[in-house]
């Protein structure tokens, strides 16, 4: 997504035209909330990569040298997808 000039104009004229609201409002609708959000064991184990893996695709990608095929993209993907 590009933010430019256009999109920040926009944004600006809408906040001009609102007030701030008050802090005390803010720490009511905080207190208030009890949002609870759980993970599933197999978005846990995806957020914690093998940080061996990722500086050695770091380095690879800064040297120019990491290039996948556009066939093995697509071949995951459809295996990812007649696995389910």
């Amino acid at each position: 997504m590009r933010i430019d000039a256009l999109n920040r104009t926009s944004v600006q004229q809408g906040a001009e035209k609102s007030a701030p609201a008050a802090p005390q409002t803010l720490e009511k609708e905080a207190d208030a909330g009890s949002d609870q959000a759980e993970i599933s064991q197999l978005a846990q184990s995806l957020a914690t990569p093998n940080a061996d893996r990722v500086e050695q695709l770091r380095l690879e990608v800064q040297s120019g040298k990491y290039d996948v095929s556009a066939e093995a993209v697509a071949a995951a993907i459809i295996d990812s997808h007649l696995k389910e």
